[in-house]
């Protein structure tokens, strides 16, 4: 293997993916005096095909994990900073379920989680429809609602997403990050030489990009970009859809806080520009099990590569889900029952195993750093995560956690999640 080259702040860092990860770190890393820094994207920054170019993503403190808790904590002080005045919305979030084991286990653990750390007084447990309406009166109309319990917590609350990685990315650019999109920026591959050493990255342009150092940040696309992750990572999909709301209507649910039915679905304040309402529905996501890889011994597998939205914008949702979110609708908010759904489309991550992110190096390649692996629970951390992958890169322990490294991860459900099967997109 080849000696590594000395990282300094003129080094050159190839980061693949302007997505959450990537352009957080292409951020942290330029803030830090880095001066040689391109970022790469099949689209232009911030990418289409990042789970964080959306309309809203939730910002929450509630975890089973205290590693998350500590995290999320630091993210939530990261969002109140004036720069994300209106990107940033502190409703908080209202988590209830008509009664499910696992909702009730996963409201107590992260309860007792923010309670080690002096943060539980900001969460009220409510059941039935007066405590509950006494935070969002917008559902008095739920059918049900007085057999509902839940908790609400007043920490946390949405971003708009999109509106954060352009203003990051537009801020990593002034500070001198060089964005490729395009043929020039869309990775095929990895170019090793015949002794088995990284000499640079392809793309589908022809050309071969090389750097000192590289940071693949390419999420979800992760293991069809470097088939080695496939027993890493697990690419899914999540349906999600809009109604259209009128003036007034969002002018009644403004400042509603994050409402998340474990048994239905999630939905947000409407956006004031658009008029929309987003709501997605709580299922354990979707796969495309259509790319291949070939082991040693030529046995052939198969495992989940994105099928992208902006690449089959005629795809929409499986008719399934354009069900269960109106069965959420009816549940929650039957005032917009019947109403059509606008803008549906699917929304790609990448799992682990066990829901930890994967930051570490490659087992083969010292100067590729892997940061990916969201588990659906990155973007909340998108002011944070950069810089831990910057710790990583520079060899700090702080982004080098066991928790993240590569390889013998153990399966573990997601405490979030509802259900087990995750049905593959060609037979919906």
């Amino acid at each position: 293997m080849a000696t590594e080259t000395p990282l300094t702040k003129d080094s050159s860092i190839l980061i693949i993916g302007a997505g959450t990860f990537g352009i957080s770190t292409a951020y942290h890393l330029a803030k830090r005096g880095y001066s040689n820094i391109t970022c790469i994207d099949r689209h232009p920054c911030p990418s289409l095909d990042s789970a964080g170019h959306d309309l809203n993503k939730i910002i929450r403190t509630e975890y089973e994990e205290p590693l998350y808790v500590e995290l999320a904590l630091e993210a939530l002080d990261a969002w109140r900073k004036s720069e994300w005045d209106g990107i940033f919305h502190e409703t908080g979030r209202m988590v209830i379920t008509t009664g499910n084991d696992q909702a009730e286990n996963h409201l107590r653990e992260s309860y007792e989680n923010l309670s080690k750390v002096g943060q539980a007084g900001k969460i009220d447990f409510v059941q039935g429809k007066e405590q509950i309406l006494r935070y969002v009166p917008q559902l008095r109309d739920a059918p049900g609602v007085e057999n509902w319990k839940g908790a609400f917590n007043s920490q946390g609350g949405w971003a708009h997403a999109r509106k954060a990685l352009e203003k990051w990315g537009a801020e990593a650019e002034h500070m001198g990050v060089k964005f490729l999109s395009g043929p020039q920026g869309t990775m095929t591959g990895l170019q090793v030489d015949d002794s088995g050493t990284l000499s640079g990255i392809r793309v589908a342009s022809g050309e071969v990009l090389h750097a000192d150092r590289y940071i693949l940040s390419t999420g979800a696309a992760s293991p069809e970009v470097l088939p080695e992750l496939a027993n890493e990572l697990w690419s899914k999909c999540w349906p999600l859809a809009h109604v259209e709301l009128t003036e007034e209507e969002v002018a009644q649910w403004k400042g509603i806080p994050v409402v998340d039915h474990f048994e239905f679905g999630f939905t947000f304040e409407p956006d004031p520009e658009t008029r929309l309402m987003k709501i997605c529905d709580n299922c354990p996501g979707y796969q495309y099990r259509t790319g291949t890889i070939t082991d040693e011994a030529g046995d052939v597998s198969s495992y989940s590569i994105p099928r992208y939205a902006s690449a089959n914008p005629d795809d929409g949702i499986p008719a399934e889900a354009t069900a269960s979110i109106n069965r959420f609708i009816d549940a929650v908010m039957p005032q917009f029952s019947g109403r059509p759904l606008v803008h549906a489309r699917v929304c790609w991550c990448t799992d682990s195993p066990d829901s930890h992110w994967l930051i570490d190096r490659h087992p083969k390649h010292q100067n590729v750093l892997l940061a990916t692996g969201d588990s659906g629970h990155a973007f909340k951390m998108f002011p944070i995560i950069g810089s831990y992958i910057a710790d990583a890169l520079e060899g700090w322990s702080r982004g080098l956690r066991k928790e993240w490294r590569y390889g013998n991860r153990k399966a573990e459900a997601d405490a979030t999640r509802l259900g087990t099967e995750v049905k593959d997109l060609r037979d919906v």
